[in-house]
Formats: structure tokens, sequence, C-alpha cells
């Protein structure tokens, strides 16, 4: 399912074509230790001495708190626990220069083991081996603890 904003769109994990191998790394971590929580993955290319205006913040927030984010200078997939249960999240990209925000919410339920994976790839300065999209992109999906036989 793709939900649209105006400035963001959110799809499923399934619309993810490659994990990022440092992300796919993390997450088997996690899910071999039987964790509940979140995995926020950044897909930031910005240098950290870049002068784009577009430099941005995408963070996970829990009842207006941050829980977790990621930046140009902490561009690293980011694991937070979480108790199994009911949690109202709201996914945020902030750029300062533009002064312009995207976000959304989303209340999602957790049991023991289950991992929410959201990786987003934010509107950032084309690069020569890669252009950025147009707006930020949002890829969100629960991932249960595999089945041992």
């Amino acid at each position: 399912m793709k939900k649209s904003g105006a400035s963001y769109s959110v799809g499923t994990l399934d619309e993810v074509k490659r994990m990022p191998w440092r992300a796919g790394k993390r997450l088997r971590r996690v899910q071999e230790s039987g964790r509940t929580g979140v995995l926020l993955i950044a897909e930031i290319r910005e240098p950290i001495r870049s002068f784009t205006d577009r430099a941005g913040i995408v963070s996970i927030r829990e009842n207006g708190q941050k829980i977790c984010s990621r930046d140009r200078y902490a561009k690293a997939p980011k694991f937070v626990e979480l108790a199994p249960g009911l949690h109202d999240l709201e996914f945020v990209v902030i750029r300062f220069r533009e002064s312009k925000t995207s976000s959304f919410r989303r209340a999602v339920e957790l049991r023991g083991g289950d991992v929410l994976v959201a990786l987003c790839d934010p509107v950032q300065p084309n690069t020569f081996y890669r252009k950025s999209r147009t707006v930020d992109s949002w890829f969100v999906g629960i991932l249960s603890p595999p089945e041992k036989h």
C-alpha cells in the first residue's frame, strides 16, 4: 500500500529491491537475539562537510519524544528496543535550511521478537552515481522472528 503526501511517500518493505548490507547484518543480529523494537535505516548519501540546503535529519518519535534518529554524521542503522504492545509512532524528516518537514503517523502492534523496519530515502542533492528522489520516501514493515524448526 503506497500513500503519498505533499512531500513524502510510504511504501512496504516488499518494494525495497535490496536492503543495505549493514542494515541486513544489524537486522539478523537483532532477530537472533529475539529483541523487539524499531530498526531505522536512513539512505543518507551527503558527505559530512556538505553545504547543501537539503541536509536533513530522519527520526522516529513516540508520544512526541524522539526514540531514534539518523543524519549525515550518524548514518549506520539504529535499533531501539520497544516493549511488545501498541505504539503510536511518528516518522519525520526535517531539513533546517529549507525549513521543510515531512511526517506521518502510524500505530503499530509489536509482539515479542517483532522488529519494525523503517527505511527512509530522503530528498538529497543529486550525485553523479545516483539521482535523488523528489519526495521523502519511506518503506515500513514489521518482520516477525523466523520460525525455528
